[in-house]
């Protein structure tokens, strides 16, 4: 291909690119006057104006390399120039404008992030009633070229099943680069939130695929959701065989409670397994907030149905406790929790016998409302919980 014909080609191109921010704008132009409508206003037309955006973003990505032991430019670089490029091209929502509150008609900012040699790239497009749908995609780099392998995208728009979600996290467990190893098997999480701005307390969404040679496309392996405090902070890490999730719930007694999820593959399936707290009173909190077919797997099978009883009588309540926790001189492995009094409206003190092994798996083992005498030795140190999204 001679140089001229190069030149007009890549003109052509651009032209394309300029021509899909135009399509977008069109598209979204007389969304900024709609009026309130069910499913936020949300209709087919934003699936159209998602894969314009997204086929925009790709024919970009081709500026990205691997030269010289980094990335170049950096992802950050080509971030900033493509959320210029949507700026100028007036599809962001105008400060201190009342799209602010109703930002349907208008993007959010693209985010680029390497993670272990992986490309993820996030848009959003606005919604009513405040907030964003997020949208999701990651690329790995092959045949000289970033090819997308999954994304998450909300397109059906029904009232009752579209569910638009802030994008708190996307992570990608590293590749298993061991010889015997299905190099393209991956574990996906994201967590992501209902978009709303007069209260806190929204869903919290998490779902998990799992990318495999044998599988045609990502498989999804877990959606779930649950109410949170979404302004609290909100975690996720991906490894090869599990994932970690936590986030803050409100007990039935009102007070906040960290949820701690951490899920394991095996044979094809995620089941959720230990650690389910990090100190025996979140674990206390844990097995009162639960369903009891869900806790007992939790409880010494030792006087279970005992512990039914407390379960279905307490269930939900007592989320406060009184400091230390205190270690059983004649069991090595037991730990006395007490609930904080303070909190009932007739202050009874009930106390839980747990069973601590390392690391982090704990059992309910009895309940009563008096003390074991044996439980004595204030443990002030196994009230502190580590933090296990630190690095």
């Amino acid at each position: 291909m001679g140089r001229l014909a190069l030149l007009l080609l890549l003109a052509s191109v651009l032209r394309g690119a300029e021509d899909r921010l135009a399509a977008i704008h069109a598209l979204l132009v007389p969304m900024r006057t709609a009026p309130i409508a069910d499913a936020r206003g949300a209709t087919p037309a934003l699936t159209n104006v998602k894969h314009q955006l997204r086929d925009w973003v790709e024919f970009h990505l081709s500026a990205l390399h691997w030269k010289d032991t980094r990335w170049t430019p950096n992802p950050s670089v080509l971030q900033e120039r493509l959320n210029e490029e949507l700026s100028q091209a007036d599809l962001f929502c105008p400060q201190k404008a009342t799209c602010v509150q109703n930002p349907l008609g208008y993007l959010d900012r693209v985010v680029l992030e390497i993670q272990s040699g992986f490309l993820v790239v996030r848009t959003a497009i606005g919604v009513q009633t405040c907030g964003t749908d997020d949208s999701a995609y990651i690329y790995k780099w092959a045949d000289d070229r970033w090819q997308r392998i999954w994304q998450s995208e909300q397109n059906n728009y029904e009232e009752k099943t579209y569910f638009p979600q802030r994008l708190v996290d996307v992570k990608i467990s590293p590749t298993d680069w061991r010889p015997e190893s299905d190099h393209t098997e991956h574990l996906i999480v994201t967590t992501g939130v209902l978009p709303w701005c007069s209260s806190v307390w929204q869903p919290v969404y998490y779902r998990v695929w799992q990318t495999k040679s044998t599988y045609p496309d990502p498989r999804l392996q877990l959606d779930a959701s649950e109410q949170a405090d979404i302004a609290a902070p909100i975690h996720a890490r991906a490894n090869q065989k599990d994932v970690f999730i936590e986030f803050q719930i409100i007990a039935d007694d009102a007070m906040r409670a960290s949820e701690l999820h951490h899920y394991v593959l095996e044979n094809g399936k995620l089941h959720r397994t230990d650690p389910v707290a990090l100190t025996p009173q979140s674990f206390v909190s844990f097995w009162l907030r639960h369903p009891w077919n869900e806790v007992s797997e939790w409880t010494a099978q030792t006087g279970r149905a005992s512990m039914k009883s407390w379960h279905q009588q307490y269930k939900g309540t007592n989320s406060e406790f009184t400091s230390p926790t205190r270690h059983c001189t004649l069991h090595s492995d037991l730990w006395q929790v007490a609930t904080d009094p303070s909190v009932d409206p007739q202050p009874t003190v009930h106390y839980f016998l747990i069973r601590a092994r390392i690391p982090f798996r704990f059992t309910m083992v009895a309940a009563s409302d008096r003390p074991w005498p044996d439980c004595t030795e204030d443990d002030p140190a196994i009230d502190n919980a580590p933090d296990l999204f630190s690095n």
